[in-house]
Parts: structure tokens; sequence; C-alpha cells
């Protein structure tokens, strides 16, 4: 296995991704545990889903440049990013609010930012020859290919994807050590953490600013139906393995790395396959390995 993977490090896509994968899966796998233990896991699907609608905003106005099938554009990624983040305030207003609960919430929002994508996907495909468009926007850009972004693939990450993914892996890590105890205290038990002083208001947020960041940059990788499975895979295996919360944060970091590096050599060694699905096989089979592991000792 070693070895295959010294070999495939020679390949400069497969090396872009690995360090991406590396950068960005520590990340996750942190954010699982969090994510399992507060129960976010559809707001996540949610915040995912979400970067479509900005996906096609970015399109429509002719800010994809080589597009996220190419390396990534950074006016695109704020624009996704934008999108992510507003969906996550938002889902945060309604369900704290009680205007409605929160997987209400998120359904709608989640539908809305997919198909406000899709129509401006095909607006932009219907108008792009347009000379009212051209001369606002400029002439069309490189078609995006929207499997590889709905699943995921190597050729989605470039050497612009690395230095992003390790600079915000730097500062989310930062912020996840700088309220380290708030974070924990918040996600175990909330309403006492904010009787302690602990301002849950501004964690609620800040783990939702958080999982935004995380997701619009693992997208490429995972792509945007599958992203949420690095955000609840590990953090739920790693709960089947230890009760402590150094153990559970341990194994989660692990199942990640395991689930990361095997998919991106699964991806090539099975001829090129979208990575997302790759990666989510691999945690699957984890998960499922951990509950065979785990049912002998329930019995006991």
């Amino acid at each position: 296995m070693l070895e295959r993977i010294f070999d495939l490090w020679r390949i400069h896509l497969f090396r872009d991704a690995l360090f991406v994968g590396i950068a960005l899966g520590t990340v996750c796998s942190l954010l699982s545990v969090i994510v399992v233990t507060k129960r976010m896991a559809f707001i996540g699907e949610g915040i995912a889903h979400a970067g479509f609608g900005g996906l096609g905003t970015a399109l429509f106005l002719g800010l994809t440049g080589g597009g996220m099938g190419s390396g990534g554009s950074w006016k695109t990624d704020l624009v996704v990013l934008a999108f992510c983040l507003a969906t996550a305030f938002a889902i945060g207003m309604l369900s704290r609010r009680r205007h409605v609960e929160a997987d209400s919430a998120i359904g709608i929002l989640l539908v809305a930012a997919m198909a406000w994508g899709v129509l401006l996907t095909d607006l932009h495909r219907n108008v792009q020859g347009d000379d009212w468009y051209i001369r606002l926007f400029g002439p069309a850009r490189q078609p995006i290919n929207i499997e590889s972004l709905l699943f995921g693939s190597l050729s989605n990450v470039g050497p612009y994807d690395v230095w992003l993914a390790l600079g915000a892996a730097a500062v989310v890590l930062g912020l996840l050590a700088a309220f380290f105890k708030e974070i924990v205290f918040y996600a175990f038990e909330e309403t006492v953490s904010q009787v302690f002083g602990v301002r849950t208001r501004l964690i609620h947020y800040l783990i939702l600013a958080l999982l935004s960041v995380t997701i619009v940059l693992t997208v490429r990788l995972a792509g945007i139906v599958l992203v949420t499975a690095l955000l609840v895979i590990p953090g739920a295996t790693a709960t089947l393995l230890s009760r402590r919360l150094a153990g559970v944060l341990i194994w989660s970091w692990w199942i990640g790395m395991i689930g990361i590096i095997g998919g991106l050599v699964l991806s090539l060694e099975a001829g090129n396959l979208s990575t997302g699905p790759c990666i989510v096989a691999v945690l699957c089979a984890q998960f499922a390995l951990a509950l065979i592991v785990r049912s002998p000792l329930n019995r006991r």
C-alpha cells in the first residue's frame, strides 16, 4: 500500500489532492465530533447544497474563470462561500428563534439554493451568446463539469487549492484551539454552558461559519452531494471506539485520514473514478468494521 502511494506521488494531480485532503481532512475530522455530538449533520447537508446556488450565480455573472473543475477561481470561491454563509446563518437564526423547526428550515433553504443554482445554470446556457449578455459579462467561459462538482474529482484540485486549503485549515484549527473549551461545553451541554457564561450565540454562529468554510474547500474532493460524509462518518465511527473526548478526537482524525488517502488511491487505481464516492466507500467500510468490533464489547 505504502509503496503504491509512493508511485502515485509522482502524479501531480494525486500529490495536490493529497495535500488538500490531509489539510481539510484534519479539519473535517475534528469538526465531525462536534457535528455528531450536536446533531448538526443535516445542517451540514443544507450548507453543502447551498454551494450549488452560489456556483450557478458565479457562472451566470461570468466569475467562474477556469471554473471549479480546473483548479478553482477565487471569485467563484467567494460567491460560493457567501451563499454557504448566508444559508448557514439563515438556518441558525430561523432555528434559534423558533420561527420554524430546524429540519424544516434546512429543507426549505436546501431546495431553494439548489433550484436557484440550476435555474441560473440553465439561463446562462440559453443567453451566453446574446449580445446584451456579452456586453455585460463578457464572452462565454469554459463550461463547468457538473458531475465532477457533484461527486468530486482529482482534476478539480490544483496548486491554488493546496495553498488555499493549508491557509484555511490553519485559520480553522486556530479558532478551534482558541475556543476549544467553549465549543466542547456548548456541544455537550448548551443550556448549562450558557449558565456558566459561555456566549452560546457566538459559538453557534462560529461553528456554522467554520462548517461553511470547510465545506466550500472540501467540495472539490468529495463533491456537493457527498461532502457531508466527511463531517459525519469520522465522528460517528470514533464514538463507537472510544468514550473519552481525547480518544474520540484521535480516532476521528485517523479514520478521516484513512478515508481520504484510501479514497484517493482507490479513485486512481479503479480507473479514475469520482473521488467523493471512493472516499465515502472507505469511510463507510471503517464504520461497518467499527460496528462489528463494537458489538462483542457491548455484549460483554
